[in-house]
């Protein structure tokens, strides 16, 4: 059965997202765990499908009146990569563990911007016609900015830049670099 990974680790996200749901530290719902679906495209023949995870850090500060605050982002991806032309598409999973601050607006605004680092390990070596990664496990940074909506700020949409490489850990070292759009739901 080639879906048994995939139905697993939605079976682990939301198991997550179920037994963190009582930790909110909002009265709204800013705070609370999620599970997400996103998309993105890279600098050329690249397209990812991602769905995950995020778990609230018992972490919380006020940076100019301002909220910040820190989660988990634990995602399951397939990237599809156009090849050399003989050799047609190819279709990868990867996973990823990204530790994220997020720097809120005050309570009446609903807008957030974040970043995170951390690690990513994929099934195959990524490769595209122009590029070929030289290791599986690699890095990611991210830069986001999204907004809240829904009564309860329930719901979250945010665009995300995001980079992925190996940090020179080995050679060749082209990185990708991902546009995407993401939809979570705070539970």
């Amino acid at each position: 059965m080639q879906y048994r990974p995939l139905l697993s680790a939605v079976g682990l996200c939301a198991l997550t997202v179920w037994s963190a749901s009582a930790h909110a530290q909002f009265a709204d719902k800013r705070n609370s765990p999620t599970l997400y679906l996103q998309a993105g495209i890279a600098e050329r023949d690249a397209r990812a499908v991602t769905i995950g995870s995020t778990i609230p850090m018992d972490w919380k500060t006020f940076w100019w009146g301002h909220p910040v605050t820190a989660h988990w982002d634990m995602s399951l991806s397939a990237w599809n990569s156009d090849r050399m032309e003989q050799e047609g598409s190819r279709t990868i999973a990867i996973v990823g563990l990204v530790p994220t601050m997020r720097f809120h607006s005050k309570s009446q605004y609903p807008w957030f911007v974040e970043a995170g680092l951390g690690g990513y390990v994929s099934s195959k070596l990524y490769e595209t016609r122009d590029k070929r990664f030289s290791t599986a496990f690699n890095f990611g940074t991210h830069i986001g900015v999204g907004y809240f909506t829904g009564m309860r700020r329930e719901s979250e949409w945010s665009v995300r830049l995001e980079h992925l490489s190996n940090a020179s850990i080995k050679r060749p070292n082209p990185g990708e670099n991902f546009v995407q759009l993401r939809y979570a739901r705070h539970f």
